[in-house]
This record gives C-alpha cells, sequence and structure tokens, in this order.
C-alpha cells in the first residue's frame, strides 16, 4: 500500500492519501468515503485496483480516504493543488457515504462528477418531488366553506388541489455535475430494484449513468464483511476479486471521462423492473402518477379476474383503471370529494370494467385515520403526504413497489347481472378470489 500521508503525518484521524502507481497520466483526486461500520483498510484492495485501472484509462488517481469528506477537507484540497488534479467524491452504500459523496459534489464548485457504489442520486434531487414534498406544508383548517362537511369541519378541511402534484414525463434528477451510480445485481443492502429506478428515471439524463454488475453482492467491495451487511446481503455468484476487478474498471472509465463515458448497459438486468414498475404497477417514483393522477393495469385487470368465468363466453373484456384516494367521497374529509366507485357496464358484446385504486406506500391503523373522519392523518397516505412525512427511507434497503395496490372491485354478482346471465348459481362466491387476483 502506497500511503503518502496518514495519522503518523499530521493528518486528521483515519485519513490516507494513496499515491497512484504510475503519476505521469493526467492527475485525478478520488475522495472516498466507505461505510461506517467497515473495518480500517475494508477498501484498500478496491481502491488499489481502481488506481491500477485508472493507469489503463490514461488517468493518475490520487485517492483520499477517511471517515468524513470534512474530515478529509484539507488533505483533498492539498491533494489537488498539488497535482492540478480533477475532482471526484464516492461513496460506498447509502443510509450515509453515497448520499454524503452526492452532497459534496453537489456542494463542490471544483468537483468533475459523483461516484455512487452500491448507491444511486436519491429522489431528492427530482424538482418534481421537491415540489411535490413543499406542497405538505399546506395543512388542512377547521374552517369550512359552506356546503363542505359541519360548519367547523372537525376532521379538517382542504381546497382541491392543495396537493396536488400531478407532473408530465419522467421524473428525472437534476444534478450539477455527472454521476455514475454502480449496483449489484445480488445486493441484498441496497436493492437492485432501487438502482434500476435510478436507471430508469436517468434514462434523459445520459451524464447521470448507471450500470449494473451481474452477480455481485454489497459485501463483494469490502475486505472484511460487516456483520450488519452480512445479515442482509444475498450471496454473490463472482466473488469480491472478479466484482473488484469490474467496478474499478467502470470507475477508472468515468474518472477518465466522466462526460462521454458509455459504461456497459444495464438495460437486459433492469428492463423487466420498468414492466413492473411502470406498465403495471403505475409507480409514482418511476412515473409522474400521485394519488389523484394515473393508473395501474394491474388493478384494471383484477376486475376482469373477480368476473371470470362469465357464463357468455363471446363476451369480450375491456379494463381501465384510475387512482383516486379511496378514503374520498360521501362527504369525507378533508377534501369532501363525490363518491368514486368501481363499475362493470356491457355494451356491444363487451364488458367494460372500470376500477379505483390507490397506491399505498405506508400503513395507517383505523384508529388513526377515524374510520375516514380524520382528514389530517388520511392525507398522510398522498405522495404530498409520503414525502413531507419522510414515511420511507430513500436508503434502497426497503421495497420500491408500493406495500398494496388497494382496488375498488365491482361484485361478481353485479357482473352476472349485467351480463344477463340466466341466473346466479349458488357456486358464484367458491373459492378465493381475492387469492387469485393477488
Amino acid at each position: 500500500m502506497r500511503v503518502l500521508c496518514s495519522l503518523g503525518c499530521g493528518a486528521a484521524v483515519g485519513q490516507s492519501v494513496i499515491p497512484p502507481p504510475d503519476t505521469s497520466k493526467a492527475a485525478v483526486v478520488l475522495a472516498f468515503q466507505g461505510r461506517p461500520d467497515a473495518a480500517s483498510g475494508a477498501y484498500d484492495a478496491l481502491i488499489s485496483e481502481v488506481q491500477s485501472e485508472g493507469v489503463k484509462a490514461g488517468v493518475s488517481v490520487w485517492a483520499v480516504t477517511g471517515p468524513s469528506f470534512d474530515d478529509m477537507k484539507s488533505a483533498i484540497q492539498s491533494t489537488v493543488s498539488a497535482h492540478q488534479a480533477k475532482l471526484f467524491y464516492a461513496g460506498h452504500g447509502m443510509g450515509g457515504a453515497g448520499e454524503a459523496a452526492a452532497q459534496a459534489a453537489a456542494g463542490d464548485s471544483t468537483a468533475e462528477g459523483a461516484i455512487l457504489v452500491a448507491g444511486f442520486l436519491p429522489r431528492d434531487y427530482r424538482p418534481d418531488l421537491q415540489a411535490c414534498k413543499a406542497k405538505w406544508g399546506t395543512q388542512p383548517t377547521h374552517k369550512c366553506p359552506k356546503g363542505k362537511g359541519l360548519p367547523l369541519c372537525p376532521g379538517g378541511y382542504l381546497p382541491e388541489g392543495s396537493h396536488d402534484c400531478s407532473a408530465t414525463g419522467i421524473p428525472a434528477p437534476k444534478f450539477p455535475v455527472p454521476t455514475l451510480s454502480v449496483g449489484g445485481e445480488l445486493d441484498g443492502v441496497v436493492r437492485v430494484s432501487r438502482v434500476a429506478e435510478a436507471w430508469y428515471t436517468q434514462k434523459g439524463t445520459p451524464e447521470h449513468k448507471v450500470v449494473v454488475v451481474e452477480g455481485m453482492n454489497h459485501g463483494d467491495l469490502l475486505g472484511t464483511v460487516p456483520s450488519s451487511v452480512q445479515a442482509r446481503d444475498l450471496v454473490s455468484e463472482i466473488g469480491g476479486d472478479k466484482a473488484k476487478a469490474q467496478v474499478a474498471s467502470i470507475v477508472a472509465g468515468f474518472l477518465a471521462d466522466p462526460k462521454s463515458y458509455n459504461p456497459p448497459a444495464a438495460d437486459d438486468t433492469l428492463s423487466p423492473f420498468e414492466k413492473m414498475f411502470v406498465e403495471q404497477e403505475g409507480s409514482w417514483w418511476w412515473t409522474p402518477n400521485s394519488e389523484e393522477s394515473g393508473s395501474s393495469p394491474w388493478a384494471a385487470a383484477a376486475q376482469e379476474k373477480m368476473c371470470e368465468p362469465l357464463s357468455d363466453t363471446k363476451l369480450q373484456w375491456e379494463t381501465s383503471n384510475r387512482f383516486c384516494l379511496l378514503a374520498d367521497g360521501g362527504g369525507m374529509p378533508p377534501y369532501y370529494r363525490p363518491d368514486n366507485r368501481a363499475n362493470v357496464t356491457v355494451q356491444d358484446a363487451k364488458v367494460a370494467g372500470a376500477t379505483i385504486a390507490q397506491l399505498r406506500y405506508t400503513t395507517l391503523t383505523v384508529a388513526q385515520v377515524a374510520a375516514g373522519e380524520n382528514g389530517y392523518e388520511l392525507i398522510k397516505e398522498e405522495k404530498a403526504g409520503i414525502l413531507g412525512t419522510n414515511a420511507i427511507t430513500d436508503d434502497g434497503s426497503d421495497y420500491v413497489s408500493a406495500i398494496e395496490i388497494a382496488t375498488k372491485l365491482s361484485s361478481r354478482q353485479l357482473c352476472y347481472n349485467r351480463t344477463n346471465a340466466p341466473e346466479d348459481p349458488e357456486s358464484l362466491d367458491d373459492g378465493d378470489h381475492c387469492a387469485a387476483i393477488n
């Protein structure tokens, strides 16, 4: 290990400046922060690989490591100045290092880029979501306009559109410098589904690149793997040596030319997630959808499943769905909107099934919402509420999907009545149709 400066020569505790094996190339400084629970020297092999690959890519990588970028600040500045080097910030994992690397790069006008290994740009960098989150500052009041609820609206009142988070287009991030996100296909700590979300939402921003290393888990990039990682990680299919070599090659390519570097394509690995979250679920984080805009084709298809089999086999199905708060209707606070109901109609030998659905990303109890009468609690299920209350920790450790696609469906009996079935057989409700739908 080539250590230019460590604790012994006056640097901050745990801080090191590691010179490259070849100093004749274009100089870059890689300021690297690892997991806080990683042992001393846990990233030595990875950094050495990056430096070796850097030489092949035409750059001399000066690595500065430490417990935080604040601790590294003086060493970063002096190394950049001494070698007239370009500066990059990098972190491993989320819940600390990844966010810190992004924040440091965004706040340093001299930075050339950010590298998020087992990480991604958090949703906070998406203007659409920032605007939605800000709307949470508008809260219900007890004062109601005439004709809305009771004179004082004990469940709260909000004017229509107060928390409207409708938008257009893919919710892409806005970030001042190029970024590279490297995920592991088998990472059990930072889920590949969250990396897939970054890949999809950044398709229109080629300066923000996303790569997935197939077969790699979270611990592959560490020397000694902490017990906290071992407890959650999946089993690697390629091992640490191959994983470090692949990541080092990718990182070195980005360091050499962050704007035009073309990393290995992740489409084959991540496209199935696009089908799930964009084409079927209608995710709020992958699309501009919200609780009052968009739809879920999965929820639309549920109506056909509920009604099958129809007695008239010649009838053709057409299904549709739209999102709305299921608590809306019947004079319920805080919006006092009209009822939203599912329906089944028949015309010209076609059965049209229209369902109502709500994506739920948090769980509220019946007591919390007072059986639908507490508007102050009900709005915590809105997109603005999820963002405004920080109900989801965006560190890749949890599900990207909604907890449930709550859906209002028409009954099987209504389907039989509308399709003029000869009679309602006793077996109409046999079996668990909800299980089949799920």
